[in-house]
């Protein structure tokens, strides 16, 4: 009995074939270079996850296998709920949380300590099209971060999807020296609004 397919059309693979590859980055950029050259863009990458009940340090060990140095927590829905850095994870807060819950560091889980979507800001892709380098590691500057969040906005229903973000360790990389903001990443939403304030 036929299935009502027809068979699709093959051809030998021929020496010498070579396979698509999503763009790279360019591997040395200027201040003047378009921002999108230094983002990692969802698009072309996958973000990198953990569920909010992950132990801290599967998620610290999870960043190290992957080469990244931020984590999206996500839901059971894939939506956002927050995000951890390894700064976040080696920093003084599971310290804390262990010496005043009395729990063994192998307890505290990610949501314990990472940063809740209600106080994550985020740049829009649009502004991020017009923008150039300069634009984005002086905006990291001012904020006093290392990561910032892109998200792209639909203009009927209002809805955000994650579209990518910039590191200053990427960045850094990209233009060959150090643009990390000194004294380190603001520690709550009120020092964010405060430095820009």
């Amino acid at each position: 009995m036929g299935t009502g397919f027809a068979s699709i059309s093959h051809v030998s693979l021929q020496p010498g074939t070579t396979y698509v590859k999503p763009p790279a980055p360019p591997e040395i950029v200027h201040m003047e270079n378009p921002a999108i050259d230094v983002m990692t863009d969802f698009e072309v990458v996958h973000a990198v996850t953990v569920r909010p009940e992950t132990s801290i340090d599967d998620a610290l060990e999870h960043m190290k296998t992957s080469g990244v140095r931020l984590l999206l927590v996500t839901s059971d829905e894939d939506q956002v709920i927050g995000l951890v850095t390894a700064n976040d994870i080696r920093g003084e807060r599971p310290i804390k949380i262990v010496q005043e819950s009395r729990i063994p560091r192998s307890k505290v889980d990610v949501k314990t300590i990472m940063t809740g979507q209600e106080s994550i800001i985020a740049l829009n892709m649009i502004s991020v099209r017009n923008a150039k380098v300069g634009h984005v590691v002086e905006t990291l500057n001012q904020l006093k971060r290392q990561h910032i969040l892109v998200v792209e906005i639909d203009e009927q229903t209002k809805a955000q999807r994650l579209r990518g973000l910039f590191s200053t360790s990427q960045i850094s990389k990209q233009l060959g020296r150090n643009v990390a903001p000194e004294g380190g990443a603001a520690q709550s939403l009120a020092e964010i609004q405060h430095d820009i304030g």
